[in-house]
């Protein structure tokens, strides 16, 4: 990001606040925030009986008919969002996905 902001004479505090506004530390942060809110949101489901009795059954439903749901297997299938999640991190941190659009000033 140096070399981005290079150009315009930045004060280290101003280079350090232009890139935490770069889009891969605000999706960064989105994943931070959504883990967080998915967390609470499955936390009060739990606390109806009768949606946790129905988890419970997807859990069981899952344990008979995916292999890959626990077992030797069970990372495997935890490999896949993880690597895809990774790379668009990179590439919308690399501004290859999400450019953000120059300024244009009105006249």
């Amino acid at each position: 990001m140096r070399r981005k902001f290079a150009d315009k004479n930045l004060s280290e505090e101003q280079l350090v606040a232009e890139t935490d506004k770069s889009a891969g530390v605000l999706l960064a942060s989105g994943y931070i925030a959504g883990g967080a809110l998915a967390g609470v949101v499955h936390a009060f489901l739990n606390l109806s009986e009768r949606i946790g009795a129905r988890l419970t059954g997807f859990e069981v439903w899952s344990k008979a008919n995916n292999a890959f749901f626990e077992g030797p297997r069970a990372a495997l299938l935890a490999l896949i969002p993880l690597s895809v999640l990774t790379v668009l991190l990179y590439l919308v941190g690399r501004e290859k996905l999400l450019k953000p659009k120059p300024y244009v000033p009105r006249s």
